[in-house]
């Protein structure tokens, strides 16, 4: 896997070429405006990152903060806010920016996973397959628009697993620091990397058994396994590090569990002590949570058909992956023979392993269960039996018939895609991405200065979004801010924490403004000035001043 071997055979790198170019195409296309609605984690990524860039400073004064940023007691990891806030310097400060390096990144994962599943099987065209399967997977199309950082941190953890792989049969050091180097970026990419890391490393011995023949390799995996493990351990013990995890995971009093074990205890009663506690104890409950999340995540429902949880990524009637590639892996796990192919036995099953860890730290949550980001990872390694699967239709009967019907479902089953995701995603998930914020600060922008005073409701970041699309990155707000990077006012306008500002008391004048959600009740003694509507015709804004 050194730099000369890559020219070896040139056909099969420029095949690869092509498919990133294929899944960059993919992933650039129209993608200021597809997804329509720019959701309020793009928005806070996009300006947190050029503020810190610009002013060495926070929205809340802390200088150059490294490893989060406070939103709400949620520490959101920094690394992609600085990589969008990079972004706009080289684009503008826009909505295509915000979004580039999620899908600049999230199209590199060919290449990580061609050297992957290449290794695996011993054979180049498996590993081209993977790479095309990955380019098209609808699941990692939607998450690389979206500024979603598992993207970012899932190409750098594969290229990572890549290294360590060719480290532990090339036994060069320079893979191994670089993949160090790699996983250790990841941990400041995404929460659940700080889980896979020490697990990566946790059965080496037992898969590549030779290693304990050589010490000093044996010994660095075993020292660098020690490293990552303590280091999540750490992490895990600060705020910054487990206030996401407090809030979304099912040891949380908002999953439930706790209540369920305490009601199912009352219903034995006080005269059975001893079954109680037999059968409604926190290992059961909590066992059986954690069993249930994880089993939902290989669930064909969520896989190929219906998605995940409600979420800003949701596709009306789409699976996160095509069911072309259920059949395709259904074949990978026939007895069909395919020739041409070495498999790595020792490599097979690091990657069963892989795929069982996978959904690990999606199954200790409830919130938003089963979610495709937080399984991103899973979603990734699925591709590889289905590529598997594809190469072994060239050894079937009638194969160019079965293939010539594979590649022409497969291109409908895309089409249908694109269809929903371009044309029905955006009204279907509306209500979840801001839809008409955009189109409120347009309005603003244009007519906000024939107003003496302008009321708009806090709700959905609307403060960050009438910074970032005025463009102003001040150093004077640092610290105005309060929790939530919420902002009372600025120029002339008042961000009211209401739904309704019209329902607050407020002093009206002939130059004044106020803007209502579309949720408010109708105000029939203001003057409606205008509507403000997105995609979707039921949401919106409606703007009112004295009659």
């Amino acid at each position: 896997m050194n730099v000369i071997s890559i020219f070896k055979k040139p056909s099969s790198h420029i095949i690869l070429l092509f498919i990133w170019l294929l899944s960059f195409g993919l992933r650039i296309y129209h993608l200021g405006s597809l997804p329509f609605n720019f959701m309020e984690d793009e928005v806070l990524s996009g300006y947190v990152g050029r503020y810190i860039l610009q002013n060495g400073i926070d929205l809340y004064g802390n200088e150059w903060p490294l490893l989060f940023f406070d939103k709400f007691g949620d520490f959101y990891i920094i690394g992609p806010m600085y990589l969008s806030g990079l972004s706009t310097y080289l684009f503008g400060i826009t909505e295509f920016a915000v979004r580039f390096p999620a899908a600049l990144l999230g199209s590199m994962i060919v290449f990580p996973i061609y050297y992957f599943v290449k290794n695996i099987f011993r054979n180049t065209n498996i590993g081209l397959l993977s790479a095309l399967l990955v380019s098209l997977s609808p699941w990692h199309i939607i998450l690389s628009r979206s500024t979603v950082e598992g993207i970012i941190g899932s190409s750098i953890f594969l290229s990572a697993l890549v290294l360590l792989v060719a480290f532990i049969y090339r036994k060069k050091y320079m893979y191994f620091f670089i993949a160090i180097v790699l996983f250790f970026i990841s941990y400041f990419i995404y929460h659940p990397f700080r889980m896979y890391t020490p697990l990566i490393f946790l059965p080496i011995p037992l898969f590549f058994p030779k290693l304990k023949a050589r010490l000093p390799i044996f010994g660095s995996i075993i020292a660098v396994f020690i490293l990552f493990a303590g280091l999540t351990y750490y992490i895990s013990t600060t705020p910054w590090g487990s206030g996401r995890f407090h809030q979304t995971s099912i040891f949380s009093e908002l999953s439930g569990v706790s209540i369920r074990i305490q009601e199912q205890i009352y219903n034995v009663g006080e005269q059975d002590i001893f079954r109680a506690r037999l059968f409604h104890n926190k290992v059961i409950g909590y066992g059986r949570e954690f069993i249930r999340q994880y089993i939902s995540y290989f669930s064909p429902n969520f896989l190929f058909t219906n998605g995940g949880a409600e979420s800003r990524y949701d596709v009306p009637d789409q699976g996160l992956l095509y069911l072309t590639y259920l059949a395709l892996i259904i074949i990978a796990l026939s007895p069909l023979k395919a020739k041409k192919i070495e498999i790595n036995n020792h490599l097979m099953g690091y990657f069963f392993y892989l795929l069982l860890i996978a959904p690990l730290p999606a199954a200790v949550t409830y919130y938003g269960s089963p979610n495709i980001h937080r399984s991103l990872f899973l979603g990734i390694l699925l591709i590889i039996p289905a590529a598997y699967g594809a190469y072994k239709l060239w050894f079937i009967p009638y194969r160019k018939i079965v293939i010539s019907i594979v590649v022409m479902v497969l291109l409908g089953e895309f089409i249908y895609f694109w269809h929903q995701y371009s044309v029905q995603s955006d009204k279907f998930t509306a209500m979840r991405r801001n839809d008409a914020h955009r189109e409120l600060m347009n309005y603003l922008q244009e007519n906000s200065a024939s107003y003496e005073h302008i009321y708009l409701p806090a709700e959905g970041a609307t403060s960050l979004y009438y910074l970032f699309f005025t463009k102003n990155f001040s150093k004077d707000l640092a610290g105005k801010f309060h929790k939530d990077a919420y902002i009372k006012s600025i120029d002339n306008i008042t961000f009211i924490e209401s739904s309704c500002p019209t329902e607050n008391p407020l002093k009206l004048t002939d130059r004044i403004l106020i803007v209502n959600r579309h949720n408010c009740p109708e105000k029939p003694d203001l003057h409606k000035v205008a509507t403000i509507k997105g995609k979707n015709e039921l949401l919106g804004f409606t703007l009112y001043e004295s009659k």
